[in-house]
């Protein structure tokens, strides 16, 4: 069963629920109520602070004694997605990575073995492969249905022992997908906001900046929608689902986490039915081409406030 769709997606959310006496109340002015709170909130989180990492959430790889313990390992964190959706990892979360190497799912055309030049990795990066496979880690908000309690049956049903969930849980998903030959690793989006390297001059600086801020207004849900449907840093994979109509998938706003190169050769190694590249060499992980939504306690350390 696919999760439930978040109310999120469809509202503008700038519509109060009227209170008066007498007025009845169904699920849908609760779940309206709880729409509109939601909604400004998420607004506000998302012009005032941006999306990305807010803490936590450090990917490392792990060898293990096993290829079957291999991991990649992200630390339990808060992340804050392009919509302003607190997306929380609670605990330690782990991704068998050989096992998400051989999935049957994947095909051998969907990696591809690039040199360092072409990992566009974080400046400075070092340690890497002198050849291997590139994966990108991303990270989505998530509902899930909790519980049961009764509820009249809904469409053309009678039964008197229907059910519906009690309780709605904010969860997370996290997808590692694999650059291709076709599709090789992109550049990691820059930030919209100049960069003082960049302009040291202070007085054009602000004016950049001034600038930056008129253009930064994204429009209506459905426009910020069509911009994440058509962002090329995001994978196809991660913005198309075959069960929607259009193709498209109704939840797009992942957030990357991290780059990883996995050591591999252009020499194909076959297990079973599945072929992949042969690895051979490291796994090195990048954190740092992430987004990252820096607190005011942050900032203010930065600056040398206290």
């Amino acid at each position: 069963m696919s999760p439930p769709n978040d109310a999120l997606l469809d509202a503008e959310t700038r519509d109060r629920l009227h209170y008066d006496t007498g007025v009845l109340l169904d699920a849908g002015d609760f779940s309206a109520e709880q729409t509109y709170h939601r909604g400004r909130l998420t607004r506000a989180l998302a012009y005032l602070h941006g999306f990305g990492t807010v803490a936590g959430l450090e990917v490392s790889h792990h060898e293990g004694t096993e290829p079957e313990q291999e991991e990649l390992r992200v630390s339990a964190g808060l992340a804050l997605d392009p919509f302003g959706r607190l997306v929380e990892v609670p605990t330690d979360a782990c991704l068998k990575l050989d096992r998400w190497y051989w999935q049957e799912p994947l095909a051998f055309a969907d990696f591809g073995v690039f040199t360092p030049a072409e990992y566009r990795l974080s400046p400075g990066a070092a340690g890497f492969p002198p050849s291997g496979v590139v994966a990108d880690l991303f990270l989505r908000f998530q509902q899930c249905e909790r519980g049961k309690t009764p509820a009249f049956a809904s469409g053309p049903f009678d039964a008197t022992d229907a059910v519906v969930a009690s309780r709605l849980r904010d969860g997370y998903e996290l997808r590692l997908v694999p650059r291709s030959t076709a599709y090789p690793p992109p550049e990691a989006p820059q930030s919209p906001f100049p960069d003082p390297v960049d302009e040291p001059d202070p007085v054009q600086r602000r004016i950049k900046l001034r600038q930056a801020i008129f253009n930064a207004w994204r429009g209506s849900r459905a426009q910020e929608l069509a911009s994440l449907w058509s962002d090329t840093f995001i994978p196809a994979s991660l913005l198309t689902d075959p069960t929607q109509p259009d193709l498209k998938m109704r939840d797009p706003a992942w957030v990357f986490l991290a780059r990883v190169v996995i050591g591999a050769t252009d020499v194909e190694d076959v297990r079973g039915t599945e072929v992949r590249p042969t690895r051979q060499g490291n796994v090195y992980v990048d954190n740092d081409l992430r987004p990252f939504s820096l607190s005011t306690a942050a900032l203010a350390r930065w600056m040398g406030v206290f």
